[in-house]
């Protein structure tokens, strides 16, 4: 294939004209590299994993936990019970605030009332009151009452009724005289039974 063109020069006196004919030739063929040339993709197919076993429960190895080892310094016996001397309570060993419940044996008209003393040194003398819980009408009338000095010892105090409405309950209120840091005397309920009927 030629191709035929006209180039122009000018002078300074005349002007030539030149026809040129140009041939083209073929350059060397370069091979172009292997990895520009697309080819055809191969596609592997992997084949899907086993499914694991799973060992039954009874045959899996539980860790176990271990035994906590303890230092015992030397001279130390170990195993020993220690042996604790518990000291004697007060008279009474009642706390603080005081709660006796006294104890009552219901008779024919009668009731007897009965309680651990209390040993401090402030309680001067005991008074129980007979409060009848059925109801009259009008003003109720006072229950009866019972004075019982303060014992030198750690002894029950009792003391007794006479003259209570049979067929009715009674409960019976304990109180203690007590004498103050100011050194007045002041009485204290410390205690109520349960009604009781009295036969």
């Amino acid at each position: 294939m030629a191709a035929v063109g006209l180039i122009a020069l000018s002078g300074p006196v005349t002007e030539v004209a030149a026809t040129l004919t140009a041939t083209r030739t073929a350059l060397p063929a370069v091979p172009a590299p292997a990895a520009a040339v697309p080819g055809p993709v191969r596609v592997l197919a992997v084949a899907p994993a086993a499914p694991v076993a799973v060992p039954p429960v009874d045959g899996v190895d539980i860790p176990r936990p271990r035994p906590i080892e303890v230092a015992v310094r030397p001279g130390v016996p170990r195993g020993v019970a220690l042996e604790l001397t518990v000291p004697e309570a007060p008279c009474g060993g009642y706390g603080n605030p005081r709660r006796i419940v006294p104890g009552v044996l219901p008779g024919v008209a009668s009731a007897t009332v009965s309680w651990q003393a209390d040993g401090r040194a402030e309680v001067q003398q005991y008074r129980v009151q007979a409060v009848a819980q059925r109801l009259v009408s009008g003003p109720q009338p006072d229950p009866p009452v019972q004075l019982a000095a303060q014992p030198e010892d750690c002894v029950p105090v009792t003391v007794a009724f006479a003259g209570l409405t049979p067929g009715d309950p009674y409960v019976f209120w304990l109180e203690e005289e007590v004498r103050g840091v100011d050194g007045v005397l002041r009485w204290v309920q410390v205690g109520t039974s349960d009604a009781v009927v009295i036969s």
